[in-house]
């Protein structure tokens, strides 16, 4: 069966109450439920830039392209969207009061009508993978510039699209104004897909241009040094159900080395700070909150970071750096917030989402790949001994991120040539409607 738009739209409306259902449950306290329907908030009178980020990761990677269109487009309103609460929360602490946040519509016809009439937004920007049929199509038919930026697919995002929604995403992709590829792979995937290849450009990934805050090396100094002192120190960011106990295990074995040693541990999701706490209660290990008034002592082995926004805090606090989600079949998390700081970045075999940047890592053996907890172990105490090898792993690290940096302008540019086309067809508008008057 042909999977047209309008069968998309029918059979979202019938599931639409179990998914609304779902999604009210990532509300904030600053956005209302009404968001989910298209309504929106009284917004200020100016020209609206509007960027999708579905959640947490996404922001993050969009970060740098957020803060220089603020730069850039002072005058224009930028509108920032997510999936997720905790995407919200970070949007709201990349924006830093520069802008709106709301909560993405349910991708109905009327639903995103309902949005892109109350937002008249001058250009849409969707990070990645996030591609919804009637949201694109209302942009095309409102003449929305519609740019798919850092846009990449995954082998699962792809079998998704492909057997689910083929013709659908097929259909709406020759809508879309242009796709900013984060490789040659994701260019083909998108073209495989039914994107027009003359829309398709390779601009690398904006999560290279991550760059550490201004003063964030400063303040993780002074913290680590008034938390553990002269203690070795390592982080495993980003953990998920399953990886926090082989993480515990390499820690205790680290410890028979360097009996002083500290881990930081950082759940990927906050719902998992509770549980991961019990954890560490079972196993009776020293620990406290990073959320807690408690000092770290001399007794504690473990600071269990349950904070948000604090992940790249933590890894500049670190000797070595361990980047999760890539012990079980997750598909790994971001090196690249590491490797900016110059720190040695190990991971688990598990890359899949991220395997463009693995594969740079590997050829300039830049990357760390642990199978198991031994091997973790191994691999932390060597670096916590050889201060020279730590150093040179940190400094092949930023070297990958250094080389590949540039795709923010090249990105930016699509962006700023999309603004410039729309202004133009609106003056050629606004003219021949003066001629007939």
């Amino acid at each position: 069966m042909k999977l047209t738009r309008g069968l998309y739209s029918a059979l979202l409306t019938l599931i639409s109450p179990v998914l609304l259902w779902k999604i009210s449950k990532e509300g904030t306290e600053q956005n209302k439920f009404s968001e989910r329907l298209g309504y929106t908030p009284a917004l200020p009178i100016k020209p609206v830039i509007w960027l999708h980020a579905a959640s947490v990761g996404e922001v993050i990677a969009a970060t740098p392209l957020i803060h220089k269109l603020q730069r850039e487009y002072e005058n224009h309103l930028l509108l920032v969207t997510t999936m997720t609460a905790t995407g919200a929360r970070q949007a709201r602490k990349a924006l830093k009061g520069q802008g709106t946040h709301l909560l993405l519509p349910l991708d109905l016809p009327w639903v995103a009508s309902r949005f892109l009439d109350n937002v008249k937004p001058e250009v849409a920007v969707f990070m990645e993978t996030e591609l919804w049929p009637n949201l694109i199509h209302g942009c095309h038919k409102r003449e929305i510039p519609f740019i798919i930026a850092n846009g990449r697919l995954s082998e699962k995002s792809m079998h998704h699209y492909q057997h689910r929604m083929g013709p659908v995403i097929a259909e709406v992709l020759k809508e879309v104004t242009a796709i900013a590829a984060k490789s040659d792979k994701d260019a083909h995937s998108f073209v495989e897909l039914g994107a027009p290849a003359e829309k398709v450009i390779v601009t690398g990934t904006i999560k290279f241009d991550v760059v550490p805050a201004i003063g964030l090396e400063d303040k993780a100094s002074a913290l680590r040094e008034q938390m553990f002192a002269e203690r070795p120190v390592w982080v495993a960011g980003s953990t998920h159900p399953g990886e926090d106990e082989r993480i515990l295990a390499a820690h205790d074995l680290v410890r028979e080395r360097y009996p002083d040693a500290v881990l930081i541990l950082v759940p990927r999701h906050p719902q998992r700070f509770d549980s991961v706490a019990e954890l560490l209660e079972r196993e009776e290990v020293a620990f406290t909150r990073r959320s807690s008034d408690n000092d770290f002592t001399d007794e504690h082995s473990v600071l269990l970071a349950d904070t948000m926004g604090e992940l790249m805090l933590m890894y500049a606090m670190s000797d070595v750096a361990f980047v999760a989600g890539s012990l079980k079949p997750v598909g790994g998390h971001n090196l690249l917030e590491p490797a900016c700081l110059s720190k040695p970045v190990l991971s688990g075999g598990y890359l899949f989402n991220f395997q463009d940047v693995a594969d740079l890592f590997d050829e300039q053996e830049a990357l760390i790949r642990c199978d198991d907890s031994g091997d973790l172990s191994q691999q932390i105490t060597d670096l916590l001994s050889n201060d020279e090898r730590r150093e040179e792993m940190g400094q092949k690290a930023l070297s990958v991120v250094e080389k590949n940096r540039g795709a923010l302008e090249r990105q930016f540019q699509l962006i700023r040539t999309s603004l410039i086309a729309a202004e133009q067809r609106k003056n050629e508008s606004e003219q021949a409607q003066t001629v007939e008057e």
